[in-house]
């Protein structure tokens, strides 16, 4: 069963809305959670965060997409309060509020993802504007979901979802600022913001292509393959996870490339640049992105 408050009010020329939501008796433990959804617009914020779905694709290119989701016991997606639609990518960026005594999350970080999402190209953009993609800015995965610090596999070496920048549900692109530490609920420094652009641009890509599947066009393809022939044996270990043969190669090639093409950087954006010159020719061409050679 499960029943929903919601109380809406307006701070400093933004609309917020805290939202209750309870639920029991739905096959899971018992999940109580507050959340406090806030536009940067004055328009009216969109409802309450829904619960994470199968994830379309890593946002990270460091790590292969994990099996591991953030609760089973998450609540189900909750209807939308009846407000005013949001009718724009950049109007759907929701705050998650902190837990744990966490920092919020900052202007700089918040600036830094809207300055990508006016970067976009406008058909791409505009493509995104008419989705229901939204961008859920969190300090880190627990403040979104709690009792999912009960869950990580923190005995393996390898990274947990909270220590990522962030994961795709469904068309929810999640950043979170800063990473977790192990053993504990505290959060180490925030991720600097042109690592936060490089990431939006990435899911933003990965977005469009599920939409579109444009890493999968065969020019792309024959361009990817022939920019791979052309790396020499010593440079392969730099770039070796864009140089998978599966469908992930190409994606995440065109999608961290993208999200550099979009004002990001990170420590593979001068590696992308220099060995595969020829899908950054195809992507700007096919996207129309302005102010790249």
């Amino acid at each position: 069963m499960q029943s929903k408050k919601s109380v809406s009010f307006q701070v400093a020329g933004c609309i917020a809305t805290l939202s209750l939501v309870v639920l029991s008796g739905c096959g899971a433990s018992e999940d109580k959670s507050t959340s406090t959804t806030l536009t940067q617009t004055a328009t009216a914020a969109p409802a309450d965060l829904p619960a994470p779905s199968t994830p379309a694709g890593a946002a990270s290119s460091a790590v292969a997409p994990s099996s591991t989701t953030p609760s089973s016991s998450a609540p189900s997606t909750v209807a939308p309060a009846a407000t005013a639609p949001a009718t724009t990518l950049l109007s759907r960026i929701v705050i998650n509020p902190p837990a744990f005594n966490h920092p919020p999350v900052s202007e700089v970080t918040i600036e830094a993802i809207k300055k990508t999402i006016q970067a976009l190209p406008e058909a791409f953009r505009t493509k995104l504007d008419q989705s229901d993609a939204r961008v859920i800015i969190s300090p880190n995965m627990i403040d979104r979901w709690p009792d999912s610090v009960r869950d990580l596999p923190e005995s393996n070496p390898a990274p947990t979802l909270a220590e990522q920048p962030g994961r795709i549900y469904g068309r929810d692109m999640c950043v979170y600022e800063r990473p977790k530490k192990r053993g504990t609920t505290d959060l180490g420094p925030a991720r600097a913001p042109e690592f936060l652009q490089l990431h939006v641009g990435d899911m933003c890509f990965q977005v469009l292509d599920d939409m579109e599947t444009l890493s999968k066009d065969p020019t792309l393809r024959q361009e990817w393959n022939e920019d791979k022939k052309n790396i020499p044996p010593d440079a392969q270990p730099k770039v070796a996870n864009f140089m998978k043969l599966d469908d992930w190669g190409p994606r995440e090639t065109c999608a961290e490339m993208f999200g550099s093409m979009m004002g990001g950087r990170n420590e593979n954006t001068d590696n992308l640049y220099k060995y595969f010159p020829r899908v950054k020719k195809w992507l700007i061409t096919r996207l129309g992105i302005s102010g790249q050679s």
